[in-house]
């Protein structure tokens, strides 16, 4: 048995035909879990890999995959990251989980979990996990032990609705047979009476969005839909789910994946539907509606599910998934209850497996780093880049980070020792040597700046940083008449660079200054006053704020 882990495009595209094959062969797999569906959403997303199972040799097809995403949050206590394994549809997907053939079942969940115990993670987390009530339980007993329990997560009803319950409908072949079957006496005569108003009245009719119509319809949708449930979730909410949920479908729509009907009288919609189509398993699922809610009859959510599901019989599909959620009124079509389950597995350390950071979410953290860095949050920085090399003990770029903020903590020994060490193992060292000679100005180690700034140019004979600061360590070194030719040479150098120029500027005065000094009176000792300020240095006397 063997996992490849597939986190490319390039790897992920070349999966399409195997993926169809065991998509189509998996008797619980859903259209959140087809490649199709994913390709779309996952290229909106980072951070996403497929665990890949084959069970043969080398250039054998897999026989499953799990696709999973890596989410980092912070512990509000502690300020240290940590990592979650969650689905990769989640947000978006009313099904989630793996795909598996059947006959590999149990060696998937065993590869899958076994794996899975050897990444870092803080959380895994198992929403809406379809298939089998065996596959989670199988996945419970693989993944529970002395690191990591579990609990049911099941997301609190509202308004008694269960969303791991999804109704679906078996469609028969025959619409007749279907309205005998599965709906009762009085809603079969309703919905037969509302087809026959709708197929004979000129002003009741439905349409379905086409290229030219779906900004129009979908805008229909989503204001229908924004009138219902903006007074319940909020106006910043419902705008952010909106535009996620629109997002998500015109992915489908543009895929060829996406039914938008819409019921009009006249000129005026009465409501919408977005309806999914897995034609691989011959399914159409109802993902959002929207309705005039001060038109009553006929009803236009009635009337839209009605109609295509008539439509999808004289199609050739199998079922009508109403997705997530046991509301009352999908039960008028007589559906059977699909249930699907949410765990949650964590750690009982509360920190990730192996008590580091998930390899995908090392630069993550390191991004995070930076911008507390940059916003002044100085112990949340540190905290961060601490633990990027708990975990790649030789990233430079975090090693830097710290090493600035020992200086600007006083400990500038520390802060020496590693600007030292960068230097020697980076490709570009000018920035820690350029560090490196700052920090030994702090201590008053003017030789030792002076060292520094000068293997800086050497590397780079106009950086004009380099070539002030060495000036000013030679004037602390009492090395008047060398800091003197160092002034002089950088006042005369040109450059349109706004920085550069401000360098020029500054060796023009603290020459003239040096000049008038060794003139008039003894050498001064104080590097700062021959710099032409009086108080406490200033920023350019810290670490640069840009980290490399």
């Amino acid at each position: 048995m063997r996992i490849d882990v597939i986190d490319s495009w390039v790897g992920f595209d070349a999966l399409r035909e195997n993926w169809d094959a065991v998509y189509n062969a998996d008797p619980h797999a859903q259209h959140f879990l087809s490649w199709v569906w994913l390709r779309a959403y996952l290229k909106r997303r980072g951070r996403w890999f497929v665990l890949a199972l084959k069970e043969k040799a080398e250039g054998s097809p897999y026989v499953a995959f799990f696709p999973l995403r890596v989410v980092t949050q912070q512990d509000k206590k502690t300020g240290r990251f940590f990592d979650e394994l969650i689905m990769a549809g989640n947000f978006a997907a009313d099904y989630t989980g793996f795909i598996t053939r059947p006959d590999y079942e149990n060696n998937s969940v065993e590869g899958f979990c076994a794996f899975i115990m050897q990444q870092r993670w803080t959380h895994l987390k198992l929403d809406y996990l379809c298939g089998p009530p065996s596959r989670r339980d199988a996945m419970i007993r693989a993944l529970q032990g002395p690191l990591v329990k579990f609990r049911d997560s099941t997301p609190k009803s509202l308004n008694d609705i269960n969303n791991c319950v999804c109704p679906v409908v078996t469609l028969p072949t025959n619409f007749d047979d279907y309205l005998n079957e599965a709906m009762s006496s009085q809603t079969r005569q309703k919905l037969r009476r509302f087809l026959r108003k709708l197929d004979a009245n000129d002003d009741l009719r439905i349409t379905f969005a086409t290229a030219e119509t779906i900004d129009r319809d979908m805008k229909i949708l989503f204001d229908l839909w924004r009138i219902k449930w903006a007074p319940y979730k909020g106006e910043e909410r419902i705008e952010t789910l909106i535009s996620a949920t629109r997002e998500m479908l015109m992915d489908c729509f543009r895929d060829g994946t996406l039914d938008v009907p819409v019921l009009w009288h006249g000129d005026r919609p009465l409501g919408a539907l977005a309806n999914i189509i897995d034609r691989q398993k011959r399914s159409i699922l109802f993902y959002i509606t929207g309705r005039d809610e001060s038109w009553t009859t006929p009803s236009p959510g009635f009337l839209l599910h009605g109609h295509c599901i008539r439509r999808a019989i004289g199609m050739g599909f199998r079922t009508y998934d109403f997705l997530r959620g046991n509301e009352p009124y999908k039960y008028m079509f007589g559906p059977q209850d699909r249930p699907i389950t949410c765990t949650l597995f964590k750690t009982r350390s509360g920190e990730n497996l192996q008590d580091k950071l998930h390899p995908f979410s090392i630069a993550f953290v390191y991004r995070q780093a930076l911008q507390f860095y940059k916003k002044g949050e100085k112990a949340k920085a540190e905290i961060a880049f601490r633990q990027v090399l708990e975990s790649v003990p030789n990233h430079s770029g975090a090693e830097f980070g710290l090493a600035n903020l020992m200086f600007e903590k006083g400990e500038f020994h520390i802060a020496e020792q590693a600007y030292l060490a960068i230097s020697r193992s980076v490709s570009d060292p000018l920035p820690a040597l350029l560090r490196l000679g700052e920090t030994r100005l702090a201590q008053r180690d003017y030789q030792g700046a002076v060292s520094a700034f000068q293997d800086v140019t050497r590397r780079a004979p106009f950086h004009h940083e380099a070539l002030y600061k060495c000036g000013i360590a030679l004037t602390a070194a009492e090395r008047r008449n060398e800091a003197a030719a160092v002034f002089a040479t950088l006042q005369n150098y040109h450059s349109d660079d706004a920085v550069n120029i401000q360098y020029a500027e500054k060796a023009r005065s603290a020459l003239a200054r040096l000049t008038l000094s060794m003139a008039a009176a003894p050498m001064l000792h104080d590097p700062v006053t021959l710099a032409g300020r009086e108080s406490a240095p200033d920023s350019q006397w810290m670490p640069s704020k840009r980290l490399h």
